[in-house]
């Protein structure tokens, strides 16, 4: 039977596809394509088209001595392999007995990790820390470089995920069985701006791994693991698994290895195991709960939940106390778009929409305005606390902003309350009055560092986690609705979040598409709000003891 699960999930499928074909495209256009001053080597280059005899083809590249095959596939006793670069890495022409090549991966991931300090350079050329020297690094070389120059050590550490590394060192070992490989393995990743690194690792470093997922036996039975949600037979297992009750719809993967190996496989067993709080878990699963409390004593007393103020349950907003929510939305290659921010009145939204980007500016203005806050509560003798729910990609943007444009200034009307409101803007431009330009100016690492090191910045979710044990995710959709919070944007999710950017910066370029653009806009910053007026509905939740759920034994 065709459900609307199997729509929902094929569609999903279709714009994967499309997205890793327009990902692969841009990497592609970067090749090169020329020789370069000084250099003797050309870059040749052979694209193989899938088919019956792609095999034979990429074969035949090799052996014409191509600089670089697009779109290889090979192929040798077990294994099979496409993968989107077979780059040469010697300095011959033609082919000969020192021919060698290695795979790169085109990535839909970030796919290394800086090791530079604090204001560290990225591979752009720039002498390499002395992490790099130390050999703690690894190597890159630029995209448009491919085949003809030579790797520098740069600070970064290679960091993919498994089926990444998996499809590179099958790669290698195909190539390596043909004779001609180089020993090393190529990653492409997501980069904000657009991808411009091709980062090698020794592919011996990824073969333990290969190695570790083959020996895997093949269960006869279903058994949840992370890529079950985009497979196919999603449906199909799922019924299975949960008709059985098995203990893999609780924890997924290694997680019940284990209690398997017990001889505990459904979560009813599992319930009556009394194994603590994972036999309370596996009743909470059964009986549709999301979460279970914890005992208070755990959580409820934590300075950090109560932003230092003394503890006053159930009043709200906190005497003596500044409190923000910020959200962010970011597109994997382009960088952030939208930083939000919440003071428990108004929404402000600190956005770039312009087809080229900013260089940064509404990150620039955020920060500013972000300061502003904090300076008037400290002049008014009040704290100050900027919440976010889990922290990680704010902080990763806000580092990398600061490195790329760290101390840069952007001159900008005044950033103030009713900058942001629209109607105010329209109507004193319309009576020929210019607001007052301000400067406001990029934080630099240090800048940054400092702040989200401090009290000032702090993660709700780190709260929800000391203070609830999920069933499944304890992500904001997820735990809003427990403090009463209802999501106005109900089909806007992370993914069709990017979708709705890349509309409107696409509509941004046609004068008659305008609508469209304001309404993908609106859209985005409605959904952005949500989230942030919703990390402060669950924060004042856990400041009431998160009422409405069940808690564990002994909770209270």
């Amino acid at each position: 039977m065709f459900t609307p699960a199997d729509v929902d999930r094929d569609v999903e499928a279709w714009s994967r596809s499309i997205t890793a074909g327009s990902r692969k495209a841009a990497v592609w256009a970067q090749l090169p394509t020329r020789r370069r001053i000084g250099e003797k080597l050309v870059p040749t280059r052979v694209d193989i088209a899938a088919g019956p005899t792609a095999v034979e083809d990429t074969l035949e590249a090799i052996a014409s001595g191509a600089r670089l095959i697009t779109n290889a596939h090979l192929a040798a006793g077990p294994f099979a392999a496409v993968v989107d670069i077979l780059v040469r890495a010697d300095s011959g022409v033609g082919f000969d007995a020192n021919t060698a090549y290695f795979p790169v991966v085109i990535s839909g991931h970030s796919v290394a990790k800086s090791l530079a300090a604090r204001g560290g350079k990225t591979p752009g050329g720039q002498r390499p820390s002395k992490g790099a020297q130390r050999g703690k690094g690894c190597r890159a070389v630029d995209i448009g470089a491919l085949s003809l120059g030579r790797p520098m050590e740069v600070p970064w550490r290679v960091k993919t995920v498994g089926a990444d590394s998996q499809r590179a060192a099958i790669a290698h070992l195909i190539v390596e069985q043909w004779g001609c490989a180089s020993g090393t393995v190529g990653f492409i990743g997501l980069a904000a701006g657009g991808p411009r690194w091709c980062f090698l690792v020794d592919a011996p470093t990824l073969l333990p791994g290969l190695s570790a997922a083959l020996s895997e036996p093949i269960p006869a039975i279903p058994s949840r693991v992370k890529e079950c949600r985009s497979c196919e037979f999603h449906n199909h297992c799922r019924a299975q698994l949960v008709q059985r009750e098995d203990i893999s719809l609780l924890l997924p993967g290694d997680r019940n290895r284990q209690l398997r190996e017990d001889g505990i496989r459904t979560l009813g067993q599992l319930e009556a195991a009394g194994r603590g709080e994972l036999s309370e878990l596996a009743g909470a699963w059964l009986h549709g709960e999301v979460a279970l409390r914890r005992p208070h004593r755990r959580w409820w007393g934590d300075p950090k939940l109560w932003a230092g103020a003394d503890r006053d349950r159930g009043r709200e907003p906190l005497p003596g106390v500044v409190e923000v929510d910020v959200d962010m939305e970011a597109h994997p290659e382009r960088g952030t778009f939208l930083w939000g921010a919440f003071d428990g009145q108004r929404y402000l939204a600190f956005a770039d929409f312009t087809p080229e980007g900013d260089e940064g500016q509404h990150v620039a203005e955020f920060w500013y305005w972000l300061q502003q806050q904090r300076r008037r509560a400290e002049k008014a003798g009040k704290a100050f606390v900027a919440w976010v729910y889990a922290a990680q990609g704010e902080n990763y943007w806000l580092r990398f902003y600061a490195r790329r444009f760290g101390g840069k200034v952007y001159r900008v009307p005044r950033v103030t309350e009713a900058r942001r409101d629209e109607a105010l803007e329209a109507s004193t431009e319309a009576r020929g009055q210019r607001p007052a330009e301000v400067e406001v100016r990029m934080p630099t690492v240090e800048e940054v560092e400092a702040f989200i090191a401090s009290d000032q910045w702090a993660d709700v979710f780190a709260q929800v986690r000391r203070a609830l044990l999920g069933t499944e995710s304890l992500g904001l959709k997820a735990v809003a609705p427990l403090a009463g919070f209802t999501f106005s944007q109900q089909d806007v999710d992370g993914r069709a979040a990017i979708g709705l950017f890349e509309q409107a910066v696409r509509s941004a370029e046609s004068e008659p598409q305008a609508a469209v653009r304001s309404i993908a806009r609106k859209k985005l910053e409605r959904y952005n709000a949500d989230d942030c007026v919703a990390s402060r509905r669950v924060r004042e939740w856990l400041r009431r003891g998160a009422p409405g759920i069940r808690g564990l034994q002994g909770a209270d």
